[in-house]
């Protein structure tokens, strides 16, 4: 696409050759030319744009979801993360308290998540202790808590002294993102879903909320069996979903066909790279910067899918201040995983290239 000055560079250039003068600066014709060369640059760049959202491969947003749209799809929403907190008084009351739905909690540090029970639960006279189930108040992996963080009490409730989370709060997910959409809509073309092949029982596995990725083997126990191993955004799968993935294909399985849900086993890998920084960037920043780019990569690979130091490398030029890159040689680069496996980041070494 040309840019505003090339267009008006031509627009000047031919004026030029055909009336052999120069256009005289803030004359009327000047004033024109460059009202018209910014209309055509507006409007080669919404040409761009549109050609750019008239396939799956390039198209944004909503114009994606439309793509998805045709492929039976849907971009997975975000989902809140959810567990249980302890509430608490320092020596056992003489009257029962009660503890209302909506009652607010929160983590802490400099980005506190807040998070609300579920239901009404009442302590009970004699007792210095009720747990209540609760949900973040929004979706994301920022809700994932790791158990003993939750301590804030944000709705007071009178007699209740403090509160925390004897486990973690998890099943958080983010919404799916562009990339991660795109590659379930390239997929779906690839492996098209007929009602009875893996295709179809992943389509089923991914519709439960909180599943990101599915991997399914047919044959694996034998004749008729089909394995299903299903994983959430950075987390491995709680029982609770894989318990509800495994009722709704239950329901929905073919005639004859054993199926069995298991959470995706997690392979760590380890990545050491030597990077040549742009400009204006620090080590620090890069190496953060490599860290979420690798994480997004990982989150648009399927459960059982090996990644290669190809992958890797995309991910790493694709990370905002890096110029160029060599891979440190006491590291293997790479993460090799069997069916019912899913790569993950491990120890990230990030060093800063000399000039």
């Amino acid at each position: 696409m040309d840019s505003y000055e090339t267009i008006l560079g031509r627009m000047k250039g031919k004026y030029r050759e055909l009336s052999g003068y120069e256009v005289p600066e803030m004359s009327d014709i000047d004033i024109r030319m460059k009202v018209l060369a910014g209309e055509i640059y507006s409007g080669e760049i919404n040409l761009d744009f549109v050609k750019r959202q008239l396939l799956p491969t390039t198209a944004t947003g909503e114009f994606l979801d439309n793509h998805a749209s045709d492929r039976g799809l849907t971009r997975l929403p975000a989902v809140k993360a959810s567990g249980t907190v302890q509430f608490y008084v320092n020596a056992p009351n003489p009257n029962d308290i009660f503890i209302p739905q909506g009652t607010i909690v929160s983590s802490g540090g400099r980005y506190p998540v807040r998070y609300s029970t579920d239901e009404g639960v009442t302590l009970a006279h004699g007792t210095d202790v009720v747990s209540a189930p609760c949900s973040a108040i929004s979706g994301g992996v920022n809700g994932n808590a790791a158990a003993g963080t939750v301590n804030n009490l944000i709705t007071g409730v009178a007699g209740i002294d403090r509160v925390t989370n004897l486990y973690p709060i998890q099943g958080g997910c983010d919404a799916e993102s562009d990339e991660e959409l795109r590659a379930r809509i390239l997929r779906s073309y690839k492996t098209i879903s007929n009602g009875v092949n893996e295709a179809y029982y992943e389509s089923l596995a991914l519709s439960v909320e909180g599943v990101t990725s599915a991997s399914v083997v047919a044959g694996e126990r034998g004749e008729g069996t089909v394995n299903i191993y299903i994983r959430s955004q950075r987390l491995p799968s709680t029982p609770e979903l894989v318990n509800r993935v495994r009722i709704l294909v239950s329901q929905k399985r073919g005639l004859n066909t054993d199926i069995m849900v298991f959470p995706a086993e997690d392979v760590e890998f380890d990545v050491g790279v030597e990077v040549k920084l742009k400009p204006g960037y620090s080590i620090d920043v890069v190496t953060q910067n490599i860290r979420n780019s690798i994480n997004t990569m990982l989150d648009c690979t399927p459960t059982g899918e090996s990644v290669y130091e190809n992958h890797i490398g995309q991910a790493i030029m694709n990370s905002e201040g890096v110029s160029d890159y060599n891979w440190l040689g006491n590291y293997r680069n790479m993460c090799a995983v069997e069916p019912g496996e899913f790569a993950v980041l491990g120890d990230l070494e990030v060093v800063e290239a000399e000039v």
